[in-house]
């Protein structure tokens, strides 16, 4: 509409049907049995709905400016949720780190015992290791985060003179970052990137359950999870068992990450 080749009534019109009750999933389904095309359906659906507005629905563009841009706007909420629990774990280390400052344990190498450290410092540790999992997640995300909309092959050709304007404010407008350049598809190099960070943070993550299982271990009880003795059961015969099952469990879930 900014560059002139949609007018504002058409615009509206479009607007007005982008919502699941106006092209409902039946109807995109009924047309994709037909097309044997996912995004073709829902063009199709959305120009059913749009009336003579419908022209200018996926004008110009390929069907991975809409997945990918789709995919883009995923990661990036994603992100906002991971940075926040991410945050919130290394708020609980640092507390963790303060109040612990003084405790002294016994330290350990090669899983022996070697001389008295602090649980503080054992907290101090994650908390480092944290932050800076926080910083490659900060440095990361605006490659991640990352939109496009020029066509089948990356030139813009269908969009005219103004592609990249274009694209830039669509981006723009959705808070996504925007390609120096692309062929059909976004660089998968960046899905990498976070799938290997999303790797990093959970080995971290396991590093730290694993350590609270160690210390759990009825020989040394140095450290462990809360037990609530009047609700919560360890073991359907053993009475005295008080496992770590959160640690247990999300030290699985790590490993399916690292997979």
């Amino acid at each position: 509409m900014q560059l002139g080749k949609v007018s504002q009534d058409d615009y509206d019109a479009v607007a007005a049907i982008a919502n699941p009750e106006s092209v409902t999933k039946e109807r995109v389904s009924e047309i994709e049995a037909e097309t044997k095309h996912d995004i073709m359906a829902l063009t199709k659906a959305m120009a059913e709905a749009a009336g003579d507005a419908g022209w200018c629905i996926h004008l110009g563009a390929t069907s991975n400016d809409i997945v990918d841009t789709a995919v883009a706007l995923q990661l990036r909420d994603s992100i906002v949720l991971l940075r926040e629990q991410l945050c919130s774990l290394i708020d609980v280390c640092a507390d963790v780190a303060e109040r612990e400052r003084d405790t002294v344990m016994l330290g350990r190498t090669h899983g022996q015992a070697a001389v008295p450290i602090t649980f503080g410092l054992k907290a101090a540790v994650w908390l480092d290791e944290l932050r800076r999992q926080l910083i490659r997640l900060d440095e990361a995300a605006p490659r991640i985060a990352v939109g496009k909309f020029l066509g089948a092959v990356g030139t813009g050709a269908a969009q005219g003179e103004h592609a990249r304007e274009l694209q830039r404010l669509i981006m723009t407008h959705l808070g996504l970052g925007v390609p120096l350049a692309t062929t059909q598809v976004v660089g998968r190099d960046r899905y990498i990137e976070y799938v290997s960070w999303l790797a990093n943070v959970a080995a971290t993550c396991e590093k730290i359950l694993q350590e609270i299982r160690n210390l759990q271990r009825s020989e040394i009880q140095e450290a462990g999870e809360g037990f609530d003795i009047k609700k919560q059961v360890g073991s359907s015969t053993m009475a005295h068992k008080k496992n770590p099952i959160k640690s247990e469990n999300a030290s699985g879930l790590a490993r399916i990450v690292r997979s």
